[in-house]
């Protein structure tokens, strides 16, 4: 049997106290294997560790890091039969929809955990975490990137962090889980099984190109200021808009419509995204979305923030 390589990128899940608090420590492999049960170390053998010398808190996270996973796990991909990449949980939806774009699917299992409380830590939700993350990547049900995070197993592209503090922090809104960790693993209808996935290293994908994305949150009252900010600096390559509702704006916004016409003008892309937390973007249902269709508005459909934001970095 291969073994699964572990990519250590840092986060909660191997920090140590400081004076300043929880920080990123090197040292995971020891972690490990003094704190996994002898009965959970059997089951996540064999595996070997990658450890990034740059570890960081994921809220540094930069779409090189990305690129710098994407290229470890391509690095690698030949000798191993998986992947899992231990990530802080602030911006592991990011990284998980970044690697779905850079990796595609019908590839080895790349599953992106973390945890809620340090490795380190009595009442840690890691080892759980590791443990449910390889035995998904080891079902031969899993050929896509992944995040498995407290029993649920979630499409990368469609995962997102829900909760600050719950051990559950980790859901797909408008996606069922993949799989659930109860007393067997139960899988649904929507996993990518292994059957087609790629097993060399020849597949290619795409670089990351420079980008200045300008996210904006539509909100009662909003000032000319910060919409201009939004669409209107020469630097902005691209504006994600959380609109209202179905995909809703407040249409009766002089200074809002004129930069639609603006970015419409300049080529820039402006993707529309519902601030619900579940449900779809659909234009034109109301008269208020309808012109949103007038200046090219590109509607996000049920695609989350992370998606549509870490897509816009990928190079066609």
């Amino acid at each position: 049997m291969q073994p699964i390589l572990i990519i250590y990128t840092g986060g909660t899940i191997g920090m140590r106290t400081s004076s300043e608090g929880y920080q990123p420590c090197d040292g995971i492999q020891t972690l490990i294997e003094s704190s996994l049960s002898m009965a959970a170390l059997a089951q996540l053998q064999p595996y070997q560790v990658h450890e990034f010398d740059n570890l960081i808190d994921s809220s540094n996270a930069l779409p090189s890091n990305w690129l710098e996973i994407a290229q470890c796990i391509k690095d690698h991909y030949q000798q191993y039969s998986a992947f899992i990449v231990l990530h802080g949980t602030d911006t592991m939806a990011y990284t998980a929809a970044a690697l779905h774009h850079l990796l595609g699917e019908n590839i080895k299992p790349v599953i992106v955990t973390g945890s809620q409380i340090p490795m380190c830590e009595a009442r840690s939700d890691a080892s759980s975490n590791l443990l449910e993350a390889a035995l998904f990547a080891r079902s031969g049900k899993v050929a896509q990137v992944c995040i498995s995070f407290a029993g649920k197993l979630l499409a990368g592209n469609s995962a997102k962090k829900v909760h600050t503090s719950a051990m559950a922090a980790f859901d797909s809104l408008n996606r069922p889980p993949l799989a659930l960790a109860n007393i067997a693993l139960d899988f649904s209808q929507n996993t990518v099984t292994m059957s087609n996935a790629k097993t060399d290293k020849s597949f290619e994908f795409p670089s990351l190109q420079e980008k200045s994305v300008a996210v904006i949150f539509l909100y009662p009252g909003i000032n000319d200021s910060v919409i201009n900010a939004a669409f209107l600096d020469s630097q902005t390559t691209a504006v994600v808009m959380l609109s209202y509702g179905a995909g809703n704006p407040p249409d009766q916004n002089l200074c809002l419509i004129k930069a639609l016409e603006s970015a419409q003008q300049r080529n820039i892309p402006v993707i529309n995204i519902t601030q619900c937390y579940s449900g779809s973007v659909s234009q034109g249902t109301y008269a208020v979305g309808s012109v949103l269709n007038k200046f090219g508005v590109i509607s996000a459909g049920n695609r989350t923030l992370e998606d549509v934001v870490t897509s816009l970095y990928i190079k066609d």
